[in-house]
């Protein structure tokens, strides 16, 4: 039901209306047109059903009521059943106790108030609840018999009485995880609340906060979020989710300062208010280091709260399937895998020293509001609680694995109607009942506008808590958006500079972690739009490294003028896709770009390496090792240094130097660098270690002394030699060792 729609009704149900309102009904087995009162031929054994149309909706229905006028010659032992299946198809049924008096007009009321007796479950564990009435698939009566007979039963005066209910809100049953939680940990408050609001996820409507007073002092507002619990089954067939219990209301809270924290409930609807509290926990001392900021000393690179240095290395896992892998790479069967795949992902991952990845909010992954073509969702501004519920367990999976999550919350298939088009099935299209009549009034109307942010509110209060959300990505691919491919730049047009400007600095207001805030744009770093990376709600620049050329080593290039073109926006840039061309290349071609980014990406001021897109084949290929080897590189290491530039190093010797090339990030007593073929790259033998030798490294500007340097095989991920050497008129020759494709060096002073 369109969210107007739903407030109508609410705004009615406030002022009031105490007759209760008609039904009409049709018999279930063979439809025909609605009447007021039916006559439901019955042959027992066996049952006779009708079903019940509403005029407007079920919402707001307190109880049915109905007629039902039994034949004088009936058994004594009919009996009737309600039934009810919701809009996500799950079946609940109302056995009524009092079997019908033949030859009397037997009145029935069956209430549908939350926690109503008599409902059962069917196919599922969840209790009745009030937002079974929204806009319900079937809700009907059976008359059944186990004695022989055959009669007319006559179905009268059907209607629902509306609900009077304007008692001031309340806030029950609390329970909090814990009473002690690490700094950065999550506290978790779950508690129940009036079960009357038809949209729980509209904070005009019904308001859910808490407030914490930290131990310095200060006050910090947590919302709270509507929610339901589901176990999921999987079996060869796949995985289902169940959803069980009531729906409850939760707040997350992240202490971020050791000591008492104070706290108190608090909820406001349309008839009051009420609160709960005080109460306290205690935040013992952290067992992580905190959310992911942008570097005070070297807004290059990223940290933690506690100042570590954070260095991403990952790859792209958008959704655990992706259909191009069948077109680019048919030599195996893959089932369309659901989310259980991301703890599978996620293991491996920490077990080679990955940390970042990043997940999108699609209608077909983890989304969160869509069209009801797909299950679970059902428009704007009613959030699929299922989705809800699985982004609890992959970021759950992820934490306990040390990976942090880029949260994509837009694709722009969403609203492009020319590209991965999706827009023909977009809620907001006034096609599908929405207000707008194209995909780039999501950018300008004020509506779409108070619709994402609270589709931000509800993101940030379930998952905000999470020190593993590294950034919110407002959108991937913004460049995509709209409606005119050739001579459209949607990322270019004043509106969408405005809005990011606007939506920057909101969802920093609605977040009291300050999470990192992205956008991202398709292609390379010639499709960002300095207006939109110079914004001060932009935390950092993401874009896309993809390219057609044969040479796999094209990515280092393209990686070098990523960074060199950010430089002036003094914030960090990832490349959070690649992979050849944005429709792939063979396997050794990408195996070999994807050795070659890694690399490059630890000697080039990019902020992490970049980001993989074709993370099945990281899987199936086992290409885990190649992130474990620069993984061991990196540990340790600390390039927030302004001083630290790019350079590029004499390389002197046998072979000629014109065969190869280096990359590297130095000041004037340290270096991290790259040495490899230009020519012959993707031919060589990486496990050669003795097919080139007599090579010799010269780095210039460099600090008269003693210094350490050790070189690294590339695939192996260790060192292989430590070379003691001395800088001379600001000169650091050395010789490097027999290697065959790469070798990686890093300088220090030695101690």
């Amino acid at each position: 039901m369109p969210l107007a729609a739903v407030l109508l009704l609410a705004a009615g149900a406030a002022r009031g209306r105490p007759d209760a309102i008609p039904l009409t009904a049709t018999l279930a087995e063979n439809g025909g047109e609605p009447q007021a009162a039916l006559d439901l031929p019955a042959s027992f054994p066996g049952q006779v059903s009708a079903t019940l149309h509403a005029s407007t909706s079920w919402v707001h229905a307190a109880a049915l009521t109905f007629d039902v006028c039994c034949p004088p010659d009936a058994p004594t032992n009919v009996q009737l059943m309600v039934y009810l299946q919701d809009w996500d198809y799950w079946w609940y049924q109302n056995l009524l106790p009092d079997r019908l008096v033949p030859g009397e007009t037997n009145r029935f009321r069956v209430s549908f108030s939350s926690g109503a007796g008599g409902w059962v479950p069917k196919g599922h564990h969840a209790a009745w609840h009030y937002r079974a009435l929204m806009a319900p698939e079937t809700v009907g009566i059976r008359i059944f018999g186990a004695s022989p007979y055959e009669g007319v039963f006559r179905l009268a005066r059907p209607a629902i009485e509306p609900d009077q209910d304007r008692d001031p809100p309340f806030i029950r049953n609390v329970v909090c995880n814990t009473n002690r939680v690490p700094c950065f940990g999550k506290f978790e408050i779950t508690f129940h609340a009036p079960d009357r609001y038809p949209n729980p996820f509209d904070p005009e409507r019904v308001s859910v906060t808490a407030d914490f007073e930290t131990p310095d002092g200060r006050t910090v507002t947590a919302d709270g979020f509507y929610a339901r619990s589901y176990y999921r089954i999987t079996d060869p067939a796949g995985a289902r989710l169940i959803p069980q219990g009531s729906p409850f209301w939760c707040v997350r809270f992240a202490p971020c300062r050791e000591g008492e924290y104070r706290y108190r409930l608090k909820i406001r609807d349309a008839f009051g208010s009420a609160e709960w509290g005080p109460a306290a926990f205690r935040a013992t001392p952290p067992r992580s280091h905190g959310f992911v900021r942008v570097s005070q000393t070297d807004p290059r690179y990223f940290e933690f709260d506690d100042d570590t240095y954070f260095f991403p290395i990952g790859h792209n896992i958008r959704s655990a399937h992706d259909a191009r892998m069948e077109e680019q790479f048919p030599w195996a069967q893959r089932w369309p895998e659901g989310t259980t795949a991301y703890a599978r992902y996620f293991r491996a991952m920490g077990e080679h020293g990955e940390n970042l990845a990043e997940i999108w909010s699609a209608a077909w992954s983890l989304g969160l509001e869509w069209s009801p073509v797909r299950p679970g969702y059902h428009g704007i501004g009613q959030f699929n609680l299922m989705h809800a519920w699985e982004m609890d367990r992959v970021l759950e999976d992820a934490a306990a694995n040390g990976v942090y999550l880029n949260f994509v919350v837009h694709n722009h298939g969403k609203f492009s109607d020319y590209i991965d088009e999706e827009w023909d099935f977009n809620p907001l299209n006034r096609k599908n009942g929405g207000f707008l009549d194209g995909p780039f009034e999501y950018f300008t109307d004020p509506g779409a506008h108070a619709a994402f942010l609270k589709l931000m509110r509800y993101i940030i209060a379930r998952w905000g808590y999470s020190p593993h959300v590294f950034a919110w990505e407002l959108w991937s691919e913004l460049d995509l958006t709209g409606s005119k491919p050739q001579s459209f730049k949607a990322q270019h047009q004043p509106e969408v500079v405005e809005w990011h400007r606007a939506i920057g600095r909101e969802v920093k207001e609605l977040d009291p972690y300050d999470h990192l805030i992205t956008t991202h744009v398709s292609g390379d770093y010639g499709k960002q739009n300095p207006a939109i990376s110079s914004l001060p709600g932009i935390d950092f620049c993401a874009v896309d490294a993809y390219h057609g050329s044969p040479d796999p080593l094209q990515i280092v290039d393209l990686l070098r003028r990523t960074a060199a073109h950010n430089a002036r926006f003094r914030k960090p840039v990832l490349v959070t896709e690649f992979g050849g061309s944005h429709m792939a290349q063979e396997l050794h071609h990408l195996e070999n770009t994807l050795h070659a980014a890694l690399w490059a990406s630890a000697c080039t001021g990019v902020g992490g390496t970049p980001l993989f897109w074709w993370w099945q084949l990281v899987e199936e290929e086992n290409l885990y090792p190649k992130y474990g080897a620069v993984s061991r590189f990196m540990a340790g290491e600390d390039r927030r240094n302004p001083a630290m530039q790019a350079a590029l190093p004499r390389l002197t010797g046998d072979p000629p130097a014109t065969r190869l090339a280096s990359q590297c990030l130095k000041d004037r007593s340290h270096a991290l660098g790259w040495i490899y073929r230009t020519r012959s790259f993707e031919a060589a033998d990486p496990t050669d270690t003795g097919s080139l030798s007599g090579l010799a490294l010269t780095l210039t500007d460099m600090d008269d002394g003693e210094y350490q340097v050790q070189f690294w095989d590339t695939v192996a991920g260790r060192p292989v030699a430590d070379v003691h050497a001395a800088a001379e008129k600001g000169s650091l020759t050395v010789a490097v060792p027999p290697f065959a494709r790469d070798i990686a060096f890093k300088v220090k002073p030695d101690p």
